[in-house]
């Protein structure tokens, strides 16, 4: 199979509303967003992807968050 020459790059981000300082943050920007998380990039209205427990990479703060996708 030929390989194309040009190279496109995934730009994967969780995006939301901080209820605290309210500012639109990428949850995927907090550290530690992946430690001890099973979730696929894209899950939706599934167990692990609903009141998903983040911190506001801002602020700090700690929230529960629906993916949707």
């Amino acid at each position: 199979m030929k390989q194309a020459k040009v190279k496109a790059g995934w730009n994967v981000e969780l995006n939301c509303d901080c209820p605290k300082c309210e500012q639109y943050v990428n949850l995927l920007d907090e550290p530690d967003f992946w430690d001890c998380r099973q979730l696929d990039i894209a899950e939706h209205d599934t167990e692990r992807s609903d009141n998903m427990e983040v911190f506001c990479p801002v602020c700090g703060h700690e929230f529960e968050v629906c993916c949707e996708w």
